[in-house]
């Protein structure tokens, strides 16, 4: 039965019925009539029905024939769906995204980001996770996400890295605190004091530590958190200053007895990437989220692998 009921046969029967006409409906398919009239005498043959009934106007379909015609309708619409589908995941406007980002990205930039992408591509699907920056490249790596969103400073091994935004790093501390009264601090100025951290291995934390080991002191670590708003609220509590991403600072509600002292280091500015196991390779819809999420250089045309996507290769 397979052999003569096929995609093909059925298109036959619906154009033969629509035009009323065997040689016009294999006129308009290219075929030659006497291959039409073949396929469809296999079926008569086959169910043992009548499906066309010859008539002085033309052709038209017996009771059977309706039937055929109905089901050939069905099956050629479940076609042309399934092929605008598969269409779609070939251009990336469907799929499903895996990625895992840190606290400063979330909170920063990321949901409105990840919004007005979905509005243009509303077929696709994105599960968003949160974890520290060293646990997303491993993530990454291990095929359990498809982007990774870390700071910039933490090693990245075998990844490509593409830009993502550039976030500035400012301290918040007391009002009555000691350096509350400073237009801007180094962090040598600030090595000696207690300070509140997000949870070890977190890339704010790691810059701290970095930082202090480059001056020849220890970080006075004496609470860690796991999130930005209990940081704000040990602060606001004087159990130490923090050290957060301005962005995420002004939008925050603090109470009056907090202030924001920007941090005079080079290293503030901070650049947040994007990793992927290999651009070059990334499906469809991976890389039209990738391309809609990533920094543009100032100008430049696009190409298909951006100059902004570099290799850390492994040590």
């Amino acid at each position: 039965m397979s052999a003569r009921l096929d995609f093909l046969t059925l298109q036959l029967f619906v154009a033969i019925v629509e035009d009323q006409s065997i040689s016009k409906a294999a006129e308009r398919k290219n075929i030659a009539a006497s291959a039409v009239s073949r396929r469809i005498a296999d079926i008569e043959e086959l169910f043992q029905v009548d499906l066309l009934r010859r008539h002085s106007k033309g052709i038209e379909p017996t009771p059977a024939g309706h039937a055929l015609l109905e089901h050939a309708h069905i099956i050629l619409g479940n076609l042309a769906h399934l092929e605008t589908e598969l269409s779609g995941y070939r251009q990336g406007k469907r799929g499903h995204v895996r990625i895992c980002a840190n606290k400063s990205a979330i909170l920063e930039s990321l949901a409105p980001d990840l919004s007005a992408f979905l509005d243009k591509q509303p077929q696709v699907r994105i599960d968003l996770s949160e974890d520290i920056s060293p646990a997303i490249v491993q993530a990454v790596l291990e095929n359990r996400a498809d982007i990774g969103i870390f700071g910039g400073n933490i090693p990245a091994f075998d990844l490509d890295i593409i830009p993502y935004k550039l976030d500035t790093l400012v301290v918040i501390m007391p009002r009555d605190h000691v350096l509350a009264s400073r237009e801007g601090l180094s962090f040598l100025d600030l090595v000696d004091h207690d300070f509140v951290s997000l949870e070890k291995g977190s890339s704010i934390e790691t810059l701290c530590v970095r930082a202090a080991a480059d001056i020849g002191r220890h970080l006075k670590l004496r609470v860690r958190v796991s999130s930005f708003d209990a940081l704000f609220r040990l602060v606001e509590a004087r159990l130490g200053l923090g050290l957060v991403p301005f962005e995420i600072a002004r939008h925050q509600r603090m109470e009056e007895n907090v202030v924001i002292v920007p941090l005079q280091e080079s290293w503030a500015a901070r650049p947040l990437v994007m990793g992927v196991r290999s651009y070059r390779t990334l499906r469809p819809v991976t890389r039209l989220l990738v391309e809609h999420l990533r920094m543009r250089p100032e100008a430049g045309p696009a190409e298909d692998e951006p100059a902004s996507v570099s290799r850390m290769p492994s040590p």
